[in-house]
Parts: C-alpha cells; sequence; structure tokens
C-alpha cells in the first residue's frame, strides 16, 4: 500500500499541496481529477520523488518513498520528455543502463521484447522526432516499464493526443494492470476515468476534497464542487 500522511507542498510562499492523506492500493488504478492547478501534477512528482517532501509524508508499505530503489517508481510525463538525440531502442535502455542495473546485452533484448509488445519493434532504430504522438505515448510507457516499477504514474495521459484516441489509451492503461502494482494517472478526461478507474481523488486548490470509488464519485458525488465540476467538463 502507498500511504500519504498529510502532504504538504509549498513554493515560494504558496500552498500547492495542503494536508494530502489518502491511499493507494495495489491492483488498482486510481484517477487524479480537478480543474488545473488543483496539484495533480504536483501530487504526481510528490510520489515520483521530483519533489521534496517529508520523510514520514509518503510511505510504501511502511517504507519512506525517497528509500525505494529507482526502479520501483515510472513515471510517463504529460509531453512524454523522450531524448531526441537517442533513438527508440537508446531511450528505452538509457536509464537501466545509467544506474548500472543492465548492460546492453542485457538490456537491448528486453528493449525489443517491450517494443514488440506496444507494437513498435520496427521504430527501434527511429528518433523520437519521427514518431506519432501516440507513438511517442507508447515509447514513453514501454520506456517506464523496462524496469518493472511497482509505482506508475500517468501525467495527463491523453492531453496530448486526438480525442478520438481517448478510447486506445485507456486500454493501453488498463492493459498494464497488475496485482502488485498501483497505477495513478492525472487527467481531466472523465471518459477515460469512467472507463478504468477504480478510485477517484478529487482535487481542489491542493486540497482533497472527495476519495470514493469511480462509480459512486460519477453517481453520486459529495461535494457541490464536484458535482459542478462533472456537469461541465462531461
Amino acid at each position: 500500500m502507498l500511504k500519504l500522511d498529510e502532504l504538504t507542498l509549498t513554493s515560494n510562499g504558496n500552498k500547492i499541496l495542503d494536508k494530502i492523506t489518502c491511499n493507494f492500493n495495489l491492483g488498482e488504478i486510481t484517477a487524479l481529477l480537478g480543474p488545473s492547478g488543483s496539484g495533480k501534477t504536483s501530487l504526481l512528482r510528490c510520489i515520483a520523488r521530483l519533489e521534496p517532501t517529508n520523510p514520514k509524508a509518503i510511505l510504501m508499505d511502511g517504507i519512506p518513498i525517497q528509500a525505494l530503489k529507482p526502479t520501483d517508481i515510472g513515471m510517463v510525463f504529460q509531453q512524454f520528455h523522450l531524448f531526441p538525440h537517442l533513438t527508440v531502442l537508446e531511450n528505452l535502455c538509457y536509464s537501466p543502463e545509467h544506474l548500472g542495473l543492465m548492460t546492453d546485452a542485457t538490456c537491448n533484448p528486453k528493449a525489443i521484447e517491450m517494443l514488440k509488445r506496444f507494437g513498435l519493434d520496427d521504430k527501434a532504430d527511429v528518433q523520437p522526432h519521427l514518431l506519432s504522438g501516440g507513438q511517442k505515448q507508447r515509447v514513453a510507457i514501454a520506456r517506464a516499464l523496462m524496469m518493472e516499477p511497482r509505482i506508475l504514474l500517468f501525467d495527463e495521459p491523453t492531453s496530448a493526443l486526438d480525442p478520438e484516441m481517448v478510447d486506445d489509451v485507456a486500454d493501453l492503461i488498463d492493459g498494464l494492470r497488475s496485482p502488485d502494482r498501483i497505477i495513478i494517472m492525472a487527467t481531466h478526461e472523465l471518459k477515460i476515468c469512467k472507463k478504468i478507474a477504480d478510485r477517484v481523488l478529487f482535487l481542489e486548490n491542493g486540497q482533497l476534497i472527495e476519495d470514493s470509488s469511480a462509480q459512486d464519485f460519477f453517481e453520486s458525488p459529495q461535494s457541490e464542487r464536484a458535482r459542478s465540476f462533472i456537469e461541465r467538463v462531461g
């Protein structure tokens, strides 16, 4: 279990996250919903250890998140953040080799198998600028999966893609479920939440307003703000 206990984040005197307390369970997909600036991406960045946090604020099975192995957490960024000067294969192998976890001899075969899994084996020697948005996203996901993370984070997985690809993205993320993995996605797309999310956390102004099953959130939201958000965005 991933546990957040009064997670707080400030920047230049502004409170970005305000005492967020919640749990994320293995095998589940949790959606972070809320308007722009609500703290969704900041919450992901804290879990990904890209923002400094109190060691007691984020625990994985009782262990501070700062003490987890680099391989335990994978993040797929909104703009993918692929290395433009590297090929697709080199993008997948960069982190495992840079961290000394694999060599060319062990990493390349695994990367090729990963690309086959996502239908990208013919793109191994291609540079990212020659890929479509959907292909870049699949490469970014394949790269995150190379180290078999226990926690997999997605920041706005549909925002850089055509609207008609939402179902494809939902199916892709849903296919990454595992009994020993936690998946968390920050999104503004209600369609993907309704299709694959088990739980929804609704944030506004850095505060956690609602924490419920996806079904309960959409059928009977507890706050007027959540009801208004669903009506306006949905």
